[in-house]
C-alpha cells in the first residue's frame, strides 16, 4: 500500500475509517490516564479531577507525567492520587500521595504561559505492576528507536480529560479520556526552554469555554504506516510533550501550549544526576 492508498484508506469517512482513526488514537491513550485527588472529609472521601497524565519509564524508574499546577494545586493537598486504568469500567487505583517522589523544576511564583510547568511523580516499585497490567509506561528512549522509517503519513494527538465533560458526585466521577486530533504543531523556545502551541477543538457542538482538566496530559505525533509484513495499516505514537497552559478558548476551540520534549528531558537528566 503507498501512500496515496494509505492517505484514501484513512480518509473515507465511513464507519470503517472513524473505527480505524479511534484505534490509532489508542496508541497514544494507552499511556494516558485522568488524575484525581481523594480527600477524607468528616462528611465523607471527596474526589475531585485534578487533571491529566502521562505514564512514563526511564532509567529503571516509573513516573507519571503531569503539570505541576495539577500537582501544587489539587493533588499535594489530597490524601490518595487516582488514575484511571480500564476504561468503560467504575474503577480506579489510589495511590497514597505521600508515597510519590515529586522532581521537577522549581515552582514559579505565579502561573503563567511560560511555566515551567512540568513534573514528575515517581511511583513506588511496589505497584508498577499494577498498573502495567492494564496501562502502559512510555519508554521514551524507545519510542525513539522504534519510529517508522519508511513511507507514512503524521498526525498530532492531545489526550487529556476535559473536567466540563464529566459528571460528579462526591466521591465518584463519570469522565472521559479523549484524544484531539489537533492542528499543525508551532513549536519555539523562550528563555532556554522549548515549548509547542497546538490548536484543539473539542467535537462539535460544544459551548465549553476551557480545556481545564486536559493539563497534564500527552502531547503525541502519531505515526501511520503500512507495515511490511501483514499490509495492515500500523501506527507509532511518539510524545512531544505535556499540555500546560490555554488561549482563547471559545465555543470549544482554543490554543493549547505544551512544554516540548526537550524540557521534559532536562527534568529526567536532573533525576539521573542526582542519583
Amino acid at each position: 500500500m503507498g501512500l496515496d492508498e494509505l492517505d484514501a484508506a484513512l480518509n473515507k469517512n465511513d464507519e470503517e475509517s472513524l473505527a480505524r482513526w479511534s484505534q490509532i488514537a489508542r496508541s497514544a491513550q494507552m499511556y494516558s490516564t485522568p488524575l484525581f485527588a481523594l480527600s477524607a472529609k468528616h462528611q465523607g472521601d471527596l474526589l475531585t479531577l485534578a487533571g491529566s497524565g502521562t505514564f512514563l519509564a526511564y532509567n529503571d524508574s516509573y513516573y507519571i507525567l503531569t503539570a505541576a499546577h495539577v500537582w501544587y494545586e489539587r493533588l499535594r493537598h489530597a490524601d490518595k492520587i487516582g488514575v484511571t486504568l480500564r476504561e468503560h469500567y467504575d474503577h480506579a487505583c489510589f495511590l497514597d500521595r505521600n508515597m510519590l517522589v515529586l522532581f521537577g523544576p522549581e515552582k514559579p511564583v505565579s502561573w503563567n504561559e511560560w511555566g515551567p510547568d512540568l513534573v514528575l511523580l515517581r511511583i513506588p516499585p511496589a505497584r508498577v505492576g499494577e498498573i502495567n497490567a492494564f496501562k502502559v509506561f512510555y519508554d521514551l528512549d524507545a519510542g525513539l528507536r522504534f519510529q517508522a522509517k519508511g513511507e507514512r503519513t503524521e498526525t498530532y494527538l492531545l489526550v487529556g480529560t476535559p473536567k466540563a465533560l464529566g459528571e460528579y458526585k462526591q466521591n465518584h466521577a463519570s469522565v472521559e479520556l479523549m484524544g484531539f486530533w489537533v492542528g499543525l504543531p508551532v513549536p519555539f523556545d523562550h528563555e532556554g526552554r522549548t515549548y509547542i502551541d497546538v490548536k484543539a477543538a473539542i467535537p462539535p457542538p460544544s459551548d465549553v469555554t476551557t480545556f481545564g482538566g486536559v493539563s497534564g496530559g500527552g502531547l503525541w505525533r502519531v505515526q501511520i504506516f503500512c507495515d511490511e509484513v501483514t499490509g495492515k495499516i500500523d501506527q507509532r505514537a511518539i510524545l512531544e510533550g505535556v499540555a500546560f497552559y490555554e488561549f482563547n478558548v471559545s465555543s470549544g476551540c482554543g490554543t493549547i501550549r505544551c512544554h516540548g520534549i526537550a524540557s521534559i528531558r532536562e527534568v529526567l537528566a536532573a533525576i539521573v544526576d542526582a542519583s
